[in-house]
């Protein structure tokens, strides 16, 4: 269960990044700032990993291993930092449909840029399943192109 509040923390900042404006230059957003909290946390409890960047979801996953004790018991300490995101954004997803078309293209994108992804499972938890290896650098930098909106790069 804490694993995927992980995994769907950035899969959600993926989806966030795919149509939100970025805040003011200087502000970061609120769950810009949670996640770099969780990811503080996860250093303090021994996991040695990177900050999230905005905009470049993949970040702070690439070289952890999510399967090793030292990250599960970690993010058994660290993922209620996450809950707050997780059910904010399960309030404010309304629209499925709307969430499922940015993940299709997102899915196509993915794959313009050498990532072999079927398309995402409506209601799935992991929506491209297996698949999708954050911690593979090809897999980050192609998240990176995909979810960055165009001009903030």
């Amino acid at each position: 269960m804490r694993r995927r509040v992980f995994l769907l923390s950035a899969l959600i900042l993926a989806l966030a990044a795919c149509g939100k404006q970025d805040p003011q230059p200087g502000q970061e957003s609120e769950t810009q700032q949670l996640l770099v909290k969780y990811a503080q946390c996860m250093r303090d409890n021994g996991v040695p990993m990177a900050d999230p960047v905005a905009g470049k979801p993949g970040a702070p996953n690439e070289g952890v291993d999510q399967d090793s004790p030292a990250f599960v018991s970690a993010n058994g300490v660290c993922s209620p930092i996450l809950q707050g995101i997780v059910a904010d954004r399960k309030a404010n997803s309304g629209n499925q449909s709307a969430n499922h078309d940015k993940m299709l293209a997102l899915a196509k994108c993915l794959r313009e840029h050498g990532v072999d992804v079927a398309d995402p499972v409506p209601g799935m938890e992991k929506p491209f399943g297996k698949s999708l290896d954050r911690t593979d650098p090809a897999v980050a930098a192609a998240l990176d192109k995909c979810v960055t909106p165009p001009g903030t790069k």
